[in-house]
């Protein structure tokens, strides 16, 4: 069963970063390289724990920025990993 660690509708403001709670509370650590794929393609975004502490993380790297123009509108679920997966699935809803 999937589990979804955190779900947003992509904006402008979000080329730049993405601030998530780690709803799963399967990420650990200060600095992740966040594996992710839609079944097609596979993309490696910087994710950094916030200050915060409370299982916020930020996602703000050059490859990001690149994943979300396109994207703009669309609806983004970021899934935990799976039992021996060594990446997060990502599922894109494109809004008209």
């Amino acid at each position: 069963m999937e589990v979804i660690m955190d779900e947003v509708n992509l904006e402008a403001r979000h080329v730049l970063r993405w601030k998530f709670r780690d709803h799963s509370r399967t990420l650990s650590g200060r600095r992740i390289d966040l594996t992710v794929t839609d079944g097609n393609e596979r993309w490696q975004f910087e994710c950094c724990r916030s200050e915060e502490g409370d299982n916020t993380y930020y996602i703000r790297c050059p490859a990001w920025s690149d994943f979300v123009r396109p994207r703009i509108n669309a609806r983004l679920t970021l899934y935990a990993k799976q039992a021996n997966e060594n990446f997060h699935r990502v599922r894109v809803i494109p809004r008209d």
